[in-house]
């Protein structure tokens, strides 16, 4: 059985569910058949089970669960999931014996997905994205600096959430403009601040593997289309007891950038990416915003980032 979805502007079908991804409409085209058998119609990207090898030959970077060299990503997923290869914006798993395919389904959502944006060309950042009226704010940082909880807070406030962790960002249609793009309909939430936010959190949603956070579908609250970036937001944890936003300008507003940069890019990518990166840096307003550590904030936070840029409003 095979399941199709729409993320990140692609339709991708995929032989396991996948239940924080978007489902295609379905009969809404008619059927074509490769020779394999696998139905491809208006499909982007086919996730085919096949033979993975264990290892990269020359990676140029790995980390203990993953390699990766220019075009090509392998993910070792564990023994209740498999192996991804993701190479030339294709993706082909293999099973271990003991895989489930809930956990097949995680590693896609949470790391294949990312590699495969970038191979397809895709700036992809460490960041949420959320959509308020006058356009979309992106927000990056370190992990344990918020981003979720700001995320989470103002779409409390009316905004629409398109992205959680992997932000992917593509030339708009308008001259110099940066399109945000849909991607995962899932947030993920520390304990307490799923409850400070109103959310009930049931012991089924928490993932030991991101510090036992919850994962909090928003289904209901995702924007369907893209939307055009309006600004960008670094967190920082701050000793202080203020909340503190701070203008970027010149080059830190391209390290503000780098720093939010999702997996490795090697030197051979840049290049191809410059152009977009140059035009985030040039047309978009970038910020610093600290928060402090010691209280609960995040209603500060929604309150300086809508106040920051005038044309954003809840």
């Amino acid at each position: 059985m095979s399941y199709t979805y729409h993320a990140y502007g692609l339709t991708i079908r995929v032989p396991f569910a996948c239940p924080a991804l978007t489902p295609a409409d379905a009969g809404c085209v008619a059927p074509a058949v490769d020779d394999t058998g696998i139905d491809v119609t208006a499909v982007d990207v086919v996730v085919r089970e096949g033979l993975v090898p264990r290892r990269l030959r020359a990676p140029q970077a790995s980390e203990a669960s993953w390699d990766a060299a220019q075009g090509l990503f392998l993910l070792r997923g564990g023994r209740r999931a498999g192996r991804f290869l993701v190479e030339a914006g294709a993706v082909t798993f293999e099973r271990n014996s003991g895989c489930e395919d809930a956990i097949l389904a995680r590693c896609f959502t949470d790391q294949v997905l990312a590699a495969l944006l970038r191979h397809r060309g895709l700036l992809v950042l460490h960041a949420n994205a959320v959509e308020v009226s006058g356009g979309v704010i992106v927000i990056g940082g370190e992990s344990g600096t918020g981003k979720s909880t700001t995320l989470a807070a103002l779409r409390d406030r009316g905004g629409r959430m398109l992205s959680d962790d992997v932000t992917a960002l593509r030339p708009g249609a308008a001259p110099e403009s940066v399109d945000v793009l849909p991607g995962v309909a899932q947030t993920h939430l520390a304990q307490d601040a799923a409850q400070g936010l109103g959310y009930t959190v049931d012991q089924a949603q928490l993932q030991p593997w991101r510090r036992m956070k919850a994962a909090i579908p928003t289904h209901d609250g995702m924007a369907r289309r893209a939307g055009r970036l309006r600004a960008l937001y670094v967190l920082r944890l701050s000793r202080g007891d203020d909340v503190v936003v701070t203008k970027a300008n010149g080059g830190d507003k391209f390290h503000a950038l780098q720093e939010c940069i999702y997996g490795p890019m090697f030197t051979e990518e840049h290049p191809a990416l410059l152009p977009l990166m140059s035009t985030v840096v040039n047309t978009v307003p970038f910020f610093w915003l600290e928060r402090p550590t010691g209280r609960w904030s995040i209603g500060e936070v929604g309150d300086a980032i809508l106040g920051s840029v005038p044309e954003l409003v809840p």
